[in-house]
């Protein structure tokens, strides 16, 4: 059982009219790889403790401008989780880096970092993508049982670089800046998308120009501030199992960032492509003062 897709005149276009946006061409999903960003070389043979507020400490050393040595010590944990694999980092204001990487052990776990080394800390956002298990439970029956209505499990932690987490770290914390914007990213000329930030929980998307063309829905998202005018937006999907990590550069109007999910509509082989944006500006949706539309007593 799949749930109904509705486009914008109302045709029921079902789960394969929701497109795989990981469909290839050439390097990355259909119209969303034109305008990416060149990657930094320079973090190769750096080292960086990641001391994370749960006692974690993820260590990550960057062997070659695309080889890093990922160490995860957990607390009560005896032996370290190790792994080599490829990254990608992005410059995204002096001394602000975004890094994502694909880690491997027995299962696969998306890992995206925000580094502030100005400031000392870090946001790691991972997940992992459902088994078909999990995959094949009907929406209807996740909103019955009260269950997450998307099947990507995420999380956000905060760190300190190179230090032990106290209880004065600074971290990167959630924000309402961006709720009631309504911002067009442009990731090529064959490929634009709308974002509408409807509240704290939830944002809307809606393909402008594309493989998705017409299709729209809403997901749950999160909002974190990293410093003026820069925020990351981060958005688990639920027709077909997405995470999505960008940072929103609203000074120089840009976004850099990943799509994470299945290759196909299968569980599997995963993909992990950068999307970079150009972004425009809309409108901004404001609700009258204590919700009130009608004045007239009688209305």
């Amino acid at each position: 059982m799949t749930s109904a897709i509705m486009d914008l005149e109302g045709n029921n276009v079902g789960i394969e009219g929701h497109r795989n946006r990981f469909s290839r061409e050439g390097e990355g999903p259909i119209g969303m790889s034109d305008n990416i960003l060149s990657t930094v070389s320079y973090l190769a043979h750096k080292k960086f403790r990641l001391f994370e507020e749960n006692g974690t400490i993820l260590e990550l050393y960057f062997l070659a401008p695309a080889a890093v040595r990922y160490t995860e010590s957990g607390v009560d944990e005896d032996s370290p989780f190790r792994s080599v694999c490829g990254y990608r980092a992005y410059s995204l204001r002096k001394s602000i880096y975004f890094l994502d990487l694909v880690v491997s052990y027995g299962c696969t776990k998306s890992v995206s970092v925000i580094m502030d080394t100005a400031e000392g800390i870090a946001t790691i956002i991972t997940a992992v993508l459902p088994t078909a298990e999990k995959m094949s439970i009907p929406l209807l029956d996740r909103a019955k049982y009260d269950l997450p209505l998307t099947v990507v499990n995420m999380e956000i932690r905060h760190a300190r670089i190179n230090a032990p987490f106290s209880s004065t770290t600074k971290r990167h914390m959630e924000t309402s800046d961006l709720i009631g914007q309504r911002i067009l990213f442009s990731y090529s000329p064959s490929g634009s998308y709308e974002h509408i930030y409807l509240n704290q929980q939830l944002y809307c998307w809606h393909c402008v120009e594309g493989n998705e063309k017409g299709l729209s829905d809403t997901d749950r998202c999160y909002y974190l501030k990293i410093a003026d005018y820069l925020y990351c937006f981060i958005w688990i999907e639920k027709i077909i199992p997405t995470l999505g990590v960008v940072v929103e550069d609203l000074d120089i109007m840009h976004s850099y960032g990943k799509l994470y999910g299945y290759d196909n509509y299968e569980t599997g082989k995963v993909s992990n492509f950068a999307i970079n944006a150009y972004a425009t500006f809309l409108n901004r949706t404001g609700y009258p003062e204590n919700n009130l539309i009608f004045e007239n007593e009688g209305l």
